[in-house]
């Protein structure tokens, strides 16, 4: 069963909580799964992971998202978003900057490239 993607509008952002916050960009609720690609860093030889991402936040400059299993922190990936109605599928390549498991599910971070941050947004 397909869920759909949900990104919220900009009344849903999140604000920050800690006075230190170090984001540059504001985080938008976003809710639905995707698909990613995952290559670790020095395996471009091997098959790339294919993983199912649980969307949590998206903004300019990265994605907030859990998922089954922990990802390993510097891998390259590719988040795949569906289209959606009108509006068409799209793609955002990064890194994986943090991963944090927390109960039965992995929260990860990822910091996308420059080119793909300004189409997040």
């Amino acid at each position: 069963m397909s869920q759909a993607l949900r990104l919220n509008d900009s009344s849903a952002v999140i604000p920050d909580t800690l006075y230190f916050e170090r984001r540059r960009h504001p985080r938008r609720r976003a809710r639905g799964q995707v698909t990613a690609v995952i290559r670790e860093p020095g395996c471009d030889d091997s098959p790339a992971l294919l993983v199912t991402l649980d969307l949590i936040d998206l903004s300019d400059s990265g994605i907030g998202a859990s998922a089954d299993k922990p990802l390993p922190v510097g891998s390259r990936i590719t988040v795949f978003f569906p289209p959606h109605g009108p509006e068409p599928g799209f793609d955002l390549a990064g890194e994986i900057v943090r991963c944090q498991s927390n109960d039965d599910r992995h929260l990860i971070g990822v910091a996308l490239e420059e080119a793909d941050a300004k189409q997040a947004g």
